[in-house]
C-alpha cells in the first residue's frame, strides 16, 4: 500500500511539472446545464442533483475511445472489464452494479433485454459519434423508471455546431495490431439539423484472460484475444411548423469479439480454445415536440434490437435475440417565473428469446409521472416528483424523489436529494435455462425496493477554483442475487433449495448497504495549466455485514490538463484503486496506473494525436483472472473540412 501511495505522489508530481492539461470530466463548470436531472433544462448548481458532463473537447482532449475510459474516471464509478478492447465490462456506480444504471443514446434505452440482469455490456460503446455524455448519480427511478436505482447515463451524439456542412474524419493505428477510421459529416439550417457518423475498429488484442498470478491457472502467455465493430449512427431535426419540430435518431452496429470459454469437464477457463461472439444492436426513436408558449408536448416512440450469437471450438452454444419497444409522452408547463410543472406517460414491452428462454417471453411496464420545479426565493430551487409503475407480472409501484439546492452565498450551493426505487426480476432471472453451467432461473423471484439519499456543498474558491462534497446512502431490499445451492440431480434438474451461487436466483432477506463519500476539485494553476481530480469512498455490506465483492474503498483520480502553445495540448491522468475485497480467495491487489495524450494542431484542418495507455506499463487486473493492456500506443490523424 506504501509503494502504491508513493508511485501515486510520484506522478503527481510529474504531472505539474509537465504542465498538462485537466480533464473537464472531473468537475463541473458553473454555467453548465444539464438536459436529464429534471424535465426542464435547469443550471447544474440549481438542480439539486449530482450531475457529471463530458462533452467533446472533453473526450479529445483525454484521448479516451471507449465509454469505459471515460467513465472510470468520474466521481462514484468503477468499471471491471473481461479484457481489452471490446470485452464485455460492467461498472459499479457508487457501490451498485450497472444493472441499477439505466442507459440512454439520443434517448433510446440501450439495456440488454437478453442477460440475466437487463443491462449494458459497455465495452460494445465508443466514443467518436459521442457529443455529451450526462451521468446523474443517485436513485432517478421516479423519472425513468425502475431501472434507475442507482443513476442515469445520457449520451447524446454528434450535433452541428454551425450552419451549412461540416465534416470531419481520422485514422488512427497502434499497439496490438490495432487499427481505426472514422467520418462524421453535420448540417444546420434555419430549419433542418442533421448528423451522420461512421466509424470501424478492431485489434488483434492480448490475452484477456490469464488466471490469478501464483495460482495453478495462471497462463499469462495464452491466445489474444481480437475485437472488430462497425458502428453507424444518425439524427435529424426538423421544424415544420412555429409549434412543430420532428425527430429521428438512431444506429446500428455489428461487432466480433473473441473470448476464452469454460470447461465443464475441467472447470477451468481453456485460454487456447476457440470462441466468440458476435452481435448486432440497432436502435431508433421517432418523435414531434408541440411548442404552444407556456405548454410544451412532446411524443416518441423508439425501439431497441440486439442479437447475440454464441460460437465455442467452431460450434453454435448459445443465441440471444431481444427487443424493447416504448411509447412515451411528456409535457411541460411554465406556470410562472417561479414555478413549472411536468408530467408524462410511457409503456414499454420487452421480449426475449434464446437457448435459455426457447419458447420466448415478454414483460410490460405502464408509468405515469408527474413533476414540480419550484424557486419559492431567488437562493433557493425545489424539485418533487412522483411516479406510479405497473408491471405486468409484479404489479403496482409507486417511487419518488425530492431534492434541492440553496446558494447559501455567491460561492456556496448546498443540495440535497431522497429517492425511492425499485427493479423488477429480468427475464433471464425469472425463466433463464443453462444446462451447462447447471444454473436455472428462479421465476418466484419479488422485485427489489431501494431507498436512496445524498447531501452535498459546491464550493466556488476565488475565480475559478472548484470544490466538491457529497455524502450519499444507497440501501437495497430483497436483493437479487447468486446463492448456494447443491444439486441433488442434475439430469433432473432437482435442486435441494431454490437459491444459489451457480445455481439459481433468490432474494436475500435484510438490508444491502452502500454508503460512501465523493469529493472533487478543479484548480487552475495558472491560465494554461489546471489540476483535477476527485475520491470515492465506498462501504458496501451485504445483508450478512460482509463486503460485496468487486466493489473498491478507495478510488481517485488525478488529472492535469494544459496548452504548451496555440498549437499543442497535452493531457495526463492517474488512477489509482485500493482495498479491494478477496477475490477467489486471494487477496486483490491496490493498482495505480496512468494514462497519457498530446494533441498537436498541424493546420486549422488537421491535428497530429499520440496517447499513451498505462504509462508506466504496470501489471495489474481490474477484474480477478483478466488481464490488462501493458503500455501501449496510439497514434492518429483527425481532419476537420
Amino acid at each position: 500500500m506504501q509503494d502504491t501511495i508513493l508511485r501515486l505522489c510520484a506522478s503527481t508530481a510529474l504531472m505539474s511539472a509537465l504542465a498538462l492539461p485537466a480533464t473537464a470530466q472531473q468537475i463541473i463548470h458553473l454555467e453548465e446545464i444539464t438536459f436529464s436531472a429534471n424535465m426542464a433544462e435547469t443550471e447544474i448548481l440549481r438542480s439539486g442533483a449530482s450531475v457529471s458532463v463530458i462533452d467533446r473537447a472533453d473526450i479529445e482532449a483525454s484521448g479516451a475511445t471507449q465509454l469505459t475510459e471515460v467513465l472510470s474516471s468520474l466521481p462514484g464509478v468503477s468499471v471491471i472489464s473481461d479484457g481489452g478492447l471490446g470485452a464485455s465490462s460492467s461498472f459499479r456506480l457508487r457501490g451498485a452494479e450497472n444493472r441499477y444504471v439505466a442507459i440512454y443514446i439520443d434517448g433510446i434505452r440501450v439495456d440488454d433485454p437478453t442477460g440475466t440482469s437487463v443491462s449494458t455490456d459497455i465495452g460494445q460503446i465508443s466514443l467518436f459519434d459521442v457529443e455529451r455524455l450526462e451521468l446523474l448519480s443517485g436513485s432517478q427511478s421516479a423519472l425513468y423508471g425502475g431501472s434507475a436505482v442507482a443513476g442515469v447515463i445520457n449520451i447524446t451524439t454528434r450535433r452541428a455546431e454551425q450552419d451549412g456542412v461540416s465534416q470531419s474524419a481520422f485514422v488512427e493505428g497502434g499497439s496490438h495490431n490495432t487499427i481505426a477510421a472514422g467520418y462524421s459529416m453535420t448540417y444546420r439550417d434555419d430549419r433542418l439539423e442533421a448528423a451522420l457518423s461512421l466509424s470501424h475498429r478492431r485489434t488483434k488484442g492480448f490475452t484477456a484472460y490469464e488466471g490469478i498470478p501464483g495460482s495453478a491457472t495462471y497462463e499469462p502467455d495464452a491466445a489474444a484475444d481480437g475485437y472488430e465493430a462497425t458502428r453507424l449512427s444518425f439524427s435529424s431535426t426538423y421544424q415544420a411548423t412555429d409549434i412543430l419540430t420532428l425527430g429521428v435518431s438512431g444506429f446500428h452496429q455489428i461487432s466480433r469479439g473473441e473470448y476464452d470459454p469454460w470447461d465443464d469437464v475441467t472447470f477451468r477457463i481453456q485460454p487456447n480454445d476457440d470462441a466468440e461472439i458476435r452481435w448486432q444492436q440497432s436502435g431508433l426513436r421517432l418523435s414531434g415536440a408541440f411548442d404552444l408558449g407556456t405548454t410544451q408536448h412532446t411524443l416518441a416512440a423508439s425501439g431497441f434490437w440486439i442479437k447475440r450469437n454464441v460460437e465455442e471450438r467452431g460450434a453454435q452454444v448459445g443465441q440471444f435475440t431481444g427487443r424493447r419497444a416504448s411509447l412515451e409522452y411528456s409535457g411541460l408547463a411554465q406556470i410562472g417565473p417561479e414555478l413549472s410543472l411536468g408530467w408524462g406517460a410511457d409503456l414499454t414491452q420487452e421480449s426475449v428469446r434464446s437457448n435459455s428462454i426457447p419458447d420466448g417471453r415478454a414483460t410490460r411496464n405502464l408509468g405515469a409521472y408527474g413533476q414540480i420545479l419550484w424557486a419559492p426565493a431567488d437562493a433557493l430551487d425545489l424539485s418533487a416528483t412522483a411516479r406510479v409503475d405497473r408491471h405486468s407480472t409484479f404489479g403496482t409501484f409507486v417511487t419518488g424523489r425530492l431534492s434541492g439546492a440553496y446558494q447559501f452565498s455567491d460561492s456556496i450551493t448546498l443540495r440535497a436529494a431522497v429517492a425511492r426505487g425499485f427493479r423488477a426480476p429480468a427475464l433471464d432471472e425469472l425463466y433463464g435455462q443453462y444446462p451447462e453451467q447447471q444454473f436455472i432461473g428462479n421465476s418466484s423471484l419479488s422485485p427489489e425496493r431501494s431507498n436512496s439519499a445524498e447531501v452535498g456543498v459546491d464550493l466556488r474558491v476565488a475565480s475559478s477554483a472548484r470544490i466538491s462534497a457529497t455524502v450519499f446512502w444507497l440501501n437495497t431490499e430483497n436483493r437479487i442475487g447468486y446463492d448456494a445451492c447443491e444439486p441433488v440431480d442434475p439430469a433432473n434438474w432437482d435442486f435441494s433449495c431454490v437459491g444459489g451461487t451457480l445455481n439459481t436466483l433468490k432474494n436475500f432477506p435484510g438490508t444491502s448497504r452502500r454508503h460512501g463519500v465523493e469529493l472533487s476539485a478543479s484548480v487552475p494553476l495558472h491560465d494554461q495549466i489546471t489540476l483535477s481530480g476527485n475520491y470515492t469512498y465506498t462501504n458496501a455490506r451485504n445483508p450478512d455485514q460482509t463486503r460485496m465483492a468487486r466493489v473498491a474503498r478507495h478510488t481517485a483520480n488525478l488529472a492535469v490538463n494544459g496548452q504548451i502553445n496555440e498549437d499543442t495540448r497535452y493531457s495526463l491522468s492517474v488512477q489509482h484503486v485500493a482495498g479491494r475485497p478477496t477475490a477467489w480467495g486471494t487477496d486483490w491487489k491496490d493498482y495505480t496506473v496512468a494514462n497519457a495524450a498530446i494533441r498537436y494542431r498541424v493546420t486549422d484542418q488537421a491535428d497530429l494525436y499520440l496517447r499513451v495507455e498505462n504509462l508506466f506499463n504496470r501489471n495489474y487486473q481490474v477484474n480477478p483472472g483478466y488481464k490488462t493492456s501493458g503500455r501501449a500506443f496510439y497514434f492518429g490523424v483527425a481532419s476537420r473540412f
